[in-house]
């Protein structure tokens, strides 16, 4: 097995010039569903090691924040975890320091969210199910409400818990997913659990590099790459590989290529730590908790003996048995011309329900937005009314006032009659449902128009009837009982990307 040390010669080096390949025009996007990412080590390595008696020793190592979490109900557990690109440990003489310091304009001031996921552990089922969060992905931010992309929640943090709080809370106003504990690893913690497994194998069928993280990697075959390597790769999301023709050729899919390239390796870290630590091998244990315990950051509820339990249910548990969950989005642009991932709402519901505990179907406040129209002939009601559905957890915005009505409407977009029931079903007095052909491509799908009968919004929905009634197709002229799962308003088609996967070998070849 070859070492990733670049070689000298025609191709280039970490800090060579770029070789001068010509470069070819971008492949197209795939559009094959792309995996979730999986970063389940920190965890497993921290558990394993406090169920093998240093807990209470290293476990004072770690940092610890006091954050308003959520109180979980029996043993599943959703779990914060995230990846800062912080580099204020970093030491700049460090020989190694060029997987973290070799971005353009990288300096150790701030902190950002370089991998943003949720993991929801079962204990008893011996489950974990991990919803990544691409960094571009455009939503309102807590506590203002003003919309940003989502990493920004934790990099706009005064300090580390104002960050992680704010995250914590972005996603829950978001998702209306709860979340029990949180985790944060830096950059050395993570070079230092990749080393403490002795490297990682990868395969490599063709020559890649990333110039923004560190990544060169031109040796074919098996490569075990050890954690600067291995962390080069993990942050690559400007990838290039060679082509036959001696082209460099750029990976467009940027962030959600790289989620999909983390998920193989951290999935054969995971492989590689239970191989090496699942035996209870106190030295071997101490070893790894010594190069990441005062890298890591955990709530202060987190303690050891919820990490023992852990180590105990997921012994021999292998990186396979792991199920990650892609968040549909799709590209679009700010108005100042920013390039954005906004969410597929309808798509993602029954993505989210898994990580609310929440039967398919399910649909939360978080995950409706609408705009309301007054129609009542009464100043002032439909601020009233966007301030109350927004206090109960609804995206609800004004809309303009309209012609009296008597009775109240929502009207929905096709793809959008759950989302519209539970509107009426907010409502004490209730609301036909309309679907609304002319919303197809609007960016508020539901529209509540308020009519004279409107008294308030209730605390909480009436639950829904097993059978909907039928609602009038605007647009059609005709009425009809709805059942429609056409695809959501968007700006452009859902970004369903692969990027360039290496790393894994193919069938018939072990890396070892």
């Amino acid at each position: 097995m070859s070492d990733a040390n670049p070689p000298v010669g025609d191709v280039g080096s970490p800090r060579s010039p770029k070789p001068q390949f010509k470069h070819a025009k971008p492949v197209a996007k795939s559009k094959r569903a792309f995996q979730g990412v999986a970063v389940l080590v920190v965890i497993a390595v921290v558990a394993v090691a406090a169920a093998a008696g240093y807990g209470w020793y290293r476990y004072s190592e770690i940092q610890h924040a006091d954050l308003s979490l959520d109180a979980s109900s029996g043993s599943v557990q959703n779990i914060l975890i995230v990846g800062s690109d912080s580099r204020a440990a970093v030491d700049k003489n460090d020989p190694n320091a060029s997987a973290f310091l070799n971005a353009p304009g990288a300096s150790s001031a701030g902190q950002r969210s370089d991998t943003i996921m949720v993991a929801r552990i079962d204990p008893k089922a011996k489950t974990v199910d991990l919803l990544s969060f691409p960094r571009d992905l455009w939503l309102p931010i807590a506590p203002s409400g003003s919309p940003e992309r989502i990493n920004t929640a934790f990099a706009d943090g005064t300090d580390a818990r104002d960050g992680a709080q704010r995250l914590i809370d972005t996603i829950k106003l978001n998702f209306g997913i709860k979340i029990n504990h949180y985790v944060q690893i830096n950059f050395k913690s993570f070079q230092g659990v990749v080393d403490a497994v002795d490297g990682v194998p990868m395969y490599f069928d063709k020559a890649v590099r990333d110039t923004n993280s560190g990544l060169y990697q031109y040796d074919l075959g098996c490569v075990k790459l050890n954690g600067e390597q291995g962390l080069a790769y993990a942050r690559s999301r400007h990838l290039e590989y060679l082509n036959a023709k001696k082209q460099w050729i750029d990976d467009p899919t940027g962030d959600l290529g790289r989620i999909n390239r983390q998920t193989y390796f951290l999935r054969t870290v995971l492989d590689r730590a239970q191989a090496k630590f699942g035996s209870f091998d106190i030295k071997a244990i101490n070893g790894i908790l010594s190069s990441t315990a005062n890298n890591l950051l955990l709530d202060k509820g987190f303690g050891v003996s919820q990490l023992v339990s852990l180590a105990k249910s997921f012994k021999g548990f292998s990186g396979e048995q792991i199920q990650s969950h892609a968040l549909p989005v799709y590209p679009d642009m700010t108005n100042g011309g920013a390039s954005i991932l906004r969410l597929d709402a309808l798509a993602a519901e029954d993505i989210l329900n898994v990580f609310r505990g929440m039967p398919a179907g399910t649909v939360l406040p978080s995950s409706v937005t609408l705009g309301v129209s007054g129609a009542s002939g009464v100043s002032g009601q439909s601020a009233s009314v966007v301030s109350r559905l927004n206090a109960l957890g609804y995206h609800a915005s004004a809309a303009g006032d309209i012609s009296k009505q008597t009775r109240t409407v929502v009207r929905y977009a096709p793809g959008y009659r759950a989302q519209a029931d539970l509107v009426s079903r907010q409502l004490s007095a209730g609301a036909d449902l309309k679907e609304d052909t002319s919303l197809a491509k609007s960016k508020t799908p539901v529209i509540l128009v308020v009519g004279q009968d409107y008294t308030d919004a209730l605390d909480k929905a009436a639950p829904p009837t097993t059978t909907m009634a039928p609602s009038t197709t605007l647009g059609s002229g005709s009425s009809t009982s709805t059942t429609s799962t056409t695809t959501p308003p968007r700006s452009g088609e859902v970004t369903e990307l692969v990027g360039v996967l290496v790393g894994k070998p193919p069938a018939g070849t072990v890396c070892n």
